[in-house]
């Protein structure tokens, strides 16, 4: 009866392990893996909260794992959930990562998805590897696609921490099929004006003219031009 006993125990230790789904705080990780040699999970989810604001996230993977004492869990096939209920929210997706816990941040690469939403509206973003600040409502990456209502921003940065969706660049290009095209070295997307406020100089090409300025302000629902300093217009001819 002993050994059968001993047999019994280790098949229901490795179905336990092989099927675990666990809920863990944030708060829990250090205090709970500092005398574990190696953490390992699988169907994960997570659940915590930013530090400094109203802002609560969601993680759910397939697997994550660490070693002991370290200060980020390797995420695999992640998605993950961002809520700040008066502002904002995301949904996104990648095929692996890390996850810094202590500073409730995230290293994530190959092929990520994002979705924004915000003021009833949706954007989407795209990158092959992208690094996400949830304290300070960040995401930026070396190669940055953003969608919103056909247009295409490139850029390096995407901050949510204003009222409005700031997309920062080196510089930033935008296009929208054949109606226009231009850049600047930072732009504030308004969605419930649909409005451009481009900082600096910049630049728009739209109708055969090539319009240049400073702090343009754009309606990029009736293509217009509404604002700007030192204006200057060129024709497709000149």
């Amino acid at each position: 009866m002993g050994w059968r006993l001993i047999v019994y125990c280790v098949l229901a230790i490795s179905l336990t392990v092989s099927f675990l789904f666990v809920t863990i705080e944030n708060e829990s990780f250090s205090s709970k893996q500092s005398n574990s040699s190696i953490f390992n999970a699988k169907e994960i989810e997570i659940k915590s909260s930013s530090k400094n604001k109203e802002i609560f996230y969601t993680i759910e993977s397939e697997m994550i794992n660490a070693l002991s004492n370290s200060k980020n869990l390797s995420i695999f096939k992640p998605n993950i959930e961002i809520n700040n209920k008066n502002s904002y929210s995301l949904k996104l997706s990648a095929n692996r990562g890390d996850f810094f816990f202590e500073r409730n941040q995230f290293d994530l690469s190959e092929k990520i998805n994002v979705d924004i939403y915000k003021d009833k509206e949706k954007i989407k973003l795209f990158a092959e590897n992208v690094f996400i600040d949830i304290d300070k409502e960040y995401l930026s990456s070396k190669n940055l696609k953003v969608n919103h209502k056909d247009i295409t921003f490139l850029g390096r940065e995407v901050s949510l921490s204003d009222n409005l969706i700031s997309i920062y660049g080196t510089p930033i290009s935008f296009a929208k099929n054949d109606n226009f095209e231009g850049y600047s070295n930072e732009i504030k997307i308004d969605l419930k004006k649909n409005l451009l406020y481009l900082s600096g100089a910049s630049n728009i090409l739209i109708d055969g003219k090539n319009i240049s300025g400073e702090n343009i302000i754009f309606d990029y629902k009736n293509n217009s031009i509404l604002n700007s300093e030192n204006l200057r217009i060129k024709s497709g001819n000149s």
